[in-house]
């Protein structure tokens, strides 16, 4: 039931339209389906009151089909046809109840409201006015011939003079209502102007951020570690494996190179560079060195932020693994999906507060330490544009260090 009245009250509103406009068209679909509805609810009363049925049914009918034919207009986008219609019905009803129908009903009083009606639905002046003058006529002149009411009970002057104030109250109202809707729009669209330029500002600070997470993946400290630990493979002539770990290294750069100039890049291009970063970083720590991979398979085709979780990894293993004195070091890498997409790193090293104070004596940490907080200021950004739970966090575990990475995602 909810659905056919929504139906009816959206009979001819088009998207293309205004909103104003629109609201129009549903007002007068509104009003002509409060009519349909009191037909009955009238009838019943006339029926209840003894009052006479025969010329009030064949006006019930007459109005059914003039409501059919404002409504087939509507929906032929016959709209200014469609609300002169519907006023020239309502008055004309009203007439032939105020003077054949039910006379001495004071039924000759919704003309006052009729062009208040006009005001609202119609947009041309001149189809105000006159409905403002045949209203007043209406409501005036047929008492002259037909004598419903004493002579000098109706004064045209103070008729005429509350016609006209109430359509002038109205009009002045309706004058300002464009008015300030005419500063709303321009406010609106110095609000969507002011919008755009943020948003523009927002790009070039993102893309600052990407390169400067790029330069965190790059940074000298890997690459000369990288190199050097294929250069050992070639010195103790194991040129089958420097040569797989060579491949594996300039793919990196150049998949590095690739991705830098977009925002988000597929999963399986950043999987595929993480997984060749960590082969590159055991080729260097050796059998000591183990990682996991986690989740990976759960995660659908979409796309992430590029160049963040990489450096997250490097973090966990340059600052809590490589200063582990002691047993293996290990790192889990896990992926989720849901509304957001997580990823969770998990290392056993010397945790954060040891790596601190290693921070602290190692003058080489600026480098990444400022990579990490571009990256996390990079964050900040897609979370004020997302409106979502995104960034980084870290949660306490009984050995190394735990990052949860909360990134947005696009399909």
């Amino acid at each position: 039931m909810n659905s056919i009245v929504k139906k009816i009250f959206d009979t001819g509103i088009q998207n293309t339209k205004g909103t104003k406009e629109n609201k129009k068209i549903k007002l007068l679909n509104i009003f002509c389906f409060t009519w349909s509805v009191m037909i009955p609810v009238i009838t019943i009363f006339d029926i209840i009151f003894g009052r006479e049925l025969e010329g009030s049914l064949i006006m019930h009918g007459v109005s059914y089909i003039l409501i059919a034919f404002i409504f087939y207009f509507q929906s032929k986008q016959f709209y200014t046809l469609a609300r002169v219609l519907f006023l020239s019905s309502i008055i004309g009803v009203t007439f032939v109840f105020a003077n054949y129908t039910t006379p001495l009903n004071l039924i000759e009083n919704f003309y006052f409201v009729y062009p208040l009606i006009a005001l609202i639905l119609v947009d041309k002046k001149w189809i105000n006015i006159v409905i403002l003058v045949v209203c007043f006529l209406l409501y005036f002149v047929p008492n002259l011939y037909y004598e419903h009411y004493p002579k000098d009970t109706i004064l045209p002057v103070l008729v005429f003079s509350v016609f006209v104030a109430a359509f002038v109250i109205l009009n002045y109202a309706e004058t300002l209502n464009k008015k300030h809707e005419k500063e709303l729009l321009l406010n609106k669209e110095q609000l969507e102007q002011a919008f755009l330029e943020l948003e523009e500002r927002k790009k070039s600070e993102l893309a600052s951020l990407q390169l400067k997470a790029l330069k965190a993946q790059m940074n000298p400290h890997f690459l000369f570690n990288a190199i050097n630990s294929i250069q050992n493979l070639i010195l103790t002539n194991n040129k089958e494996e420097a040569y797989k770990y060579l491949t594996k290294f300039s793919l990196l750069m150049r998949e590095s190179l690739k991705t830098s100039e977009k925002s988000f890049i597929n999963f399986d291009v950043e999987l595929s560079m993480l997984k060749k970063y960590l082969e590159l970083e055991k080729l260097r720590f050796g059998e000591d060195f183990i990682y996991e991979i986690k989740g990976e398979k759960e995660i659908q085709r979409i796309k992430i932020p590029s160049s963040v979780i990489q450096s997250f990894i490097e973090n966990a293993i340059r600052y809590g693994l490589l200063h582990k004195t002691d047993g293996k070091k290990i790192i889990t890498i896990e992926f989720y999906q849901s509304k957001i997409f997580t990823c969770v790193i998990t290392d056993n090293g010397i945790g954060i507060e040891a790596s601190k104070k290693v921070s602290v004596l190692n003058t080489k940490s600026n480098i990444n330490e400022s990579s990490i907080i571009a990256i996390q200021n990079r964050l900040q950004l897609l979370n004020e544009f997302y409106k979502m739970d995104i960034g980084v966090s870290y949660e306490e575990v009984e050995e190394g260090t735990k990052v949860v990475i909360k990134l947005p995602y696009t399909i």
